[in-house]
C-alpha cells in the first residue's frame, strides 16, 4: 500500500508507504482540500494500522499558511497514534538561509508531542542562480533568475528570449 503524487509547481511529491510519509518540495496549492484528498484518504486508512516506526519527513521550500494548517491537521493524527505508543518522528529538512521554515517546523512542533529532528541542508534556491539571456525582440541581454526563467517558460514566452548561459 503506497501514494506517489508528483510535484508541480505548486505542489510537492509525495511518497506514502508503510513506516514512511515524505512530503518535499514547493506546498501551495489552489485547493488545499481537493489536493490533500488522496493524501488523507490514505493517512486515514494507514493510521487504522500503521508500522511499528514512523517516519514523516518534509522538506518543504514553502508552504502557504492554508498548508501549514493542514499539515498540522495531519500530524495531530499521526500525534494520536503516538500518544497510544507508536513509535514517531519528524524529520523537518529545511534550507541554511530559511528561518522562516525553521520556525514554522518550530510552531508544529510545539502542537504535537511526536519528537522532531532538524535537518539543516545548504541553499538550493533558485532565487541564486542566473542565466544570462537575450531578449529577442528588444535585443538587450540581462540576468535573470532561474525561478523567473520557469515563470517565462510557464507562461509560454521562452520563444522570445535566446538563452546564452547559466552563470
Amino acid at each position: 500500500m503506497s501514494l506517489t503524487i508528483e510535484q508541480s509547481f505548486d505542489t510537492p511529491h509525495i511518497h506514502l508507504e508503510k513506516g514512511l510519509i515524505k512530503i518535499e518540495g514547493r506546498l501551495m496549492p489552489e485547493n488545499i482540500l481537493i489536493f490533500f484528498k488522496p493524501v488523507d484518504k490514505w493517512i486515514d486508512k494507514y493510521l487504522k494500522k500503521p508500522a511499528d516506526s514512523t517516519v514523516i519527513d518534509f522538506h518543504l521550500s514553502y508552504l502557504n499558511s492554508c498548508s501549514s494548517k493542514h499539515i498540522c491537521d495531519m500530524l495531530k493524527k499521526f500525534n494520536a497514534k503516538f500518544l497510544e505508543g507508536y513509535d514517531m518522528k519528524v524529520s523537518w529538512t529545511y534550507e541554511d538561509n530559511d528561518d522562516s521554515a525553521l520556525e514554522t517546523g518550530k510552531d508544529l512542533e510545539s502542537m504535537v508531542d511526536i519528537p522532531f529532528e532538524y535537518k539543516k541542508t545548504e541553499s538550493q534556491s533558485k532565487e541564486r542562480k542566473r542565466l544570462k539571456v537575450k531578449n529577442k525582440l528588444t535585443g538587450k541581454t540581462g540576468e535573470i533568475s532561474l525561478r523567473y526563467w520557469e515563470t517565462i517558460k510557464r507562461n509560454g514566452h521562452e520563444r522570445d528570449f535566446e538563452l546564452l548561459e547559466n552563470i
